[in-house]
């Protein structure tokens, strides 16, 4: 592994362990803390700065959801930089218990080049890179970890074939929207089965195989998909835009996603 995503991979554990230290994975912890979120929100900063100090050590720049904002004429000549999201999906970890996460990438020009995700209830981690492939682990911050290669499967993503694709969807994204975009897809692949999950996580699945597509119909910011995407890429997988088919890019003017599919 190179020397960042081992940088980024000692600071998403670091953090996963602030945010159990909270007790911010266990659902009813945080509704009985407060209604409104604050608990979860005062956990988010504190993660992030603890990532961005861990982080520091690269001497890149650090951006994400707790940062203070950065002019696009000031961040578009970096020419590379991490973004962080310290507490992914935790929205939805409301809904699944203890899917939360935390989010690592590396941006080089407008591409993730590495990321990590890493969910401190499971103590579960998915890593890539570009030089360096991708990864799942399981006991992650255990000297027992067990690491498997994610290999490549170049090309496949674009085949439908007789098999049953597994479609996986957000617990709180099954919407009316969501249900119809289903239904086209099922003109283009024999059959599919939904799969219900939250966060991030979802990208790590489909980048180990355990499901072959994520749609999202619903707005997000760069710093909850980055990560993601490097593992996918690194997998031979990647993140779409839905209505053009380009793919997803980063360090735009306003770091807001079109809707995508991951494949």
């Amino acid at each position: 592994m190179t020397p960042e995503l081992i940088v980024a991979i000692e600071a998403c554990l670091k953090a996963g362990q602030a945010i159990l230290s909270h007790d911010c994975c266990n659902v009813s912890i945080l509704e009985d803390e407060t209604d409104d979120g604050l608990f979860s929100e005062e956990a988010n900063i504190e993660t992030y700065r603890l990532i961005e100090h861990n982080l520091s050590v690269t001497g890149l720049p650090v951006i994400g959801e707790y940062s203070q904002s950065v002019p696009y004429d000031v961040r578009s000549s970096w020419r590379q930089f991490w973004l962080v999201a310290p507490f992914g999906g935790d929205d939805e970890s409301l809904h699944g218990a203890g899917e939360c996460t935390v989010n690592v990438a590396l941006i080089e020009g407008h591409e993730p080049v590495l990321g990590v995700i890493y969910a401190p209830a499971t103590d579960e981690l998915y890593c890539g890179s570009r030089e360096s492939g991708a990864y799942r682990v399981r006991n992650a911050s255990s000297t027992f970890a067990q690491t498997t290669r994610l290999l490549p499967t170049f090309g496949k993503q674009n085949l439908p074939g007789p098999c049953v694709s597994r479609l996986i969807v957000s617990h709180n994204q099954l919407d009316e929207r969501m249900r119809f975009y289903i239904e086209e897809l099922s003109a283009h692949y024999a059959d599919i089965e939904l799969v219900q999950n939250a966060g991030t996580l979802n990208f790590g699945m489909v980048a180990s195989g355990e499901a072959d597509l994520y749609p999202r119909l619903d707005s997000t910011c760069e710093w909850e998909t980055a990560a993601g995407h490097a593992i996918l890429k690194s997998a031979g997988k990647s993140l779409f835009d839905i209505v053009s088919g380009s793919e997803l890019v980063y360090n735009k003017p306003d770091l807001v996603n079109p809707f995508f599919i991951a494949r």
